[in-house]
């Protein structure tokens, strides 16, 4: 699928989007609201130093979480990146602009890149959110519940510990 089927809206009263749309009519149907997503590989590792590097891991992570919930990228309505390095960010936006067309194709959503001072994971440099909507009679490709939480518990088994969680002591 290659063109969404929201309807994009970029008024003529204002000025022309680059790597964005202004605003989207959505068609109805099921929402899907994907976490922030870094660049942090299956064994929960942070992929790469630069901004493009996470850019890319974690927009993949984004993509898959999404086709996972039964969603392609043509279905995001509206996408959020925070970065810690915005001068970074702008320096690199025609290869961040290739990475981006890599995993979502030449679909641009409404979306915002927000400069923060730290994100939670201290070694991410980029955080990706996004919220898709399915329209209705879509055909999905949903995992049976049993499939996905084998699936769950086998990444899980190959983990490391959550660095988050403080172990109970009693």
């Amino acid at each position: 699928m290659d063109r969404t089927p929201h309807q994009i809206v970029n008024p003529l009263s204002l000025a022309e989007p680059v790597g964005f749309s202004h605003a989207l009519l959505v068609t109805p149907g099921r929402t899907v609201h994907v976490g922030g997503q870094v660049a942090r590989r299956p064994d929960g590792g942070v992929v790469g130093d630069t901004v493009v590097q996470q850019f890319d891991q974690a927009l993949a992570n984004m993509v898959e979480a999404l086709r996972s919930a039964g969603a392609e990228p043509v279905h995001v309505v509206n996408m959020c990146v925070y970065t810690t390095v915005v001068s970074a960010y702008r320096v690199n936006l025609a290869t961040l602009g290739s990475v981006y067309r890599r995993h979502m194709g030449r679909y641009y959503p409404p979306m915002a890149v927000v400069g923060v001072t730290g994100l939670l994971d201290a070694d991410a440099l980029v955080e990706l959110v996004c919220t898709a909507v399915i329209p209705r009679g879509e055909d999905t490709d949903l995992l049976e519940a049993a499939e996905a939480q084998e699936l769950v518990e086998e990444v899980e088994g190959s983990l490391a510990p959550n660095p988050f969680v403080v172990p109970d002591r009693a």
